[in-house]
């Protein structure tokens, strides 16, 4: 791995653009209205925005639709890509409000297991032909071509949007994920009292498929490397949380999930030897951009998006390579804390860093006149 410290993320630097449209513009943030409930990546994306939107005098708050009236706002961002929020845009289109949707969505080559082969088949079928025919009808078209601007975490998501969608590059404001930078110092102890193993490998996130940890398992069986795999097990997905189970033996351990604001979960970063993700796709997950706030060394999937935001300041596998993953994961434990890869999140992966550029897709959506629903589909078309 180089040592060098590569350029800034997304061909991104922190953007200065001021809103002009609108003085202290006020800003609805919703995603899915259950997801709070067990909020994930998504909605940590959501509710750190909002406060660094804050810091930067956008009147940005979550949306409580039973309490803050639509036409209060001046733009409506959506988080996901979701069928229902083409309601809310009809709504905010009545309510002569801009719309602005972060897709959070990567349409690769869906591998995740042989349980689910008949589902992942059909989806590379509707990949497949999305990739012939661009202009095919889908909800997810009609979604993305009825809002103001999308805001993808990345150039390569952009480019699927247009490649796949025939979204117009104009509609198009790639904006970062970013990291709180509490998570750059944190105490170890803490979390290794609760785990009971210190230099250990870890891995967050839901305990699923698409994360693919009974790979990262497998691969370590017989390294002596304790791994921590931190995170609740998906509904339905049970049986693969016995098969990671089966896969860990005697060297892993399972640790429920940690509110995002929990200061044991800058401890389990601060006390593991590196993070391990080893997912299908990643876009790229919060779990790296935090971890890597104390230098915590990066095993990642490559393809996606890691490596716009890293460059060869982490290691890449292949998700289905168990050796691959066996190799970088020891490679990773083995050198130590980067100051480098620390100092390159803190300066362009923060929040504050993803609340500016966001607001240059808020002031690009309330320059442009707010169309009915279907006029909007027709003047992006």
């Amino acid at each position: 791995m180089q040592t060098s410290n590569p350029a800034p993320p997304l061909s991104l630097s922190k953007a200065t653009t001021p809103m002009r449209h609108v003085d202290r513009p006020r800003v609805y943030l919703a995603g899915r209205l259950t997801a709070l409930e067990s909020p994930g990546g998504g909605e940590v994306q959501m509710q750190s925005l909002a406060g660094a939107l804050a810091e930067l005098h956008v009147d940005a708050q979550l949306w409580r639709p039973w309490q803050d009236p639509l036409a209060d706002c001046h733009c409506l961002h959506l988080f996901g890509s979701l069928p229902e929020h083409q309601t809310l845009i009809q709504a905010a289109r009545r309510q002569g409000v801009a719309v602005v949707l972060s897709t959070a969505a990567w349409f690769g080559p869906a591998r995740c297991g042989s349980d689910t082969r008949l589902k992942q088949l059909a989806a590379d079928c509707r990949r497949a032909a999305l990739a012939v025919c661009p202009w095919a009808p889908s909800w997810r078209r009609r979604l993305y071509r009825s809002v103001d601007v999308l805001i993808p975490n990345s150039h390569a998501e952009a480019t699927q949007l247009s490649r796949w969608f025939g979204i117009s590059q104009d509609r198009i404001h790639i904006a970062p994920k970013g990291a709180d930078p509490r998570f750059a110092d944190a105490d170890p102890q803490p979390f290794v009292d609760l785990a009971g193993v210190r230099d250990f490998v870890l891995c967050a996130g839901r305990i699923e498929p698409r994360k693919n940890q009974v790979a990262l398992l497998r691969a370590m069986q017989g390294t002596g490397v304790p791994v921590v795999v931190l995170g609740d097990v998906a509904p339905g997905c049970e049986a693969y949380f016995e098969a990671c189970r089966r896969a860990g033996g005697k060297d892993a351990v399972f640790v429920p999930r940690l509110a995002h604001h929990d200061p044991l979960l800058a401890s389990a970063y601060a006390a593991s030897a590196c993070l391990a993700l080893c997912s299908w796709y990643e876009t790229p997950g919060l779990a790296a951009l935090e971890a890597a706030m104390s230098g915590t060394p990066l095993v990642l999937p490559e393809g996606g998006c890691a490596e716009e935001y890293f460059g060869s300041l982490a290691h890449y596998i292949r998700p289905g390579d168990v050796e691959g993953i066996r190799r970088a994961v020891l490679a990773a434990a083995a050198q130590g804390r980067s100051p480098i890869l620390a100092q390159h999140v803190r300066h362009y992966l923060t929040w504050e860093t993803a609340a500016r550029i966001t607001c240059e897709a808020y002031e690009k959506a309330l320059s442009q006149p707010v169309l009915p629903g279907e006029e909007q589909q027709r003047a992006a078309a």
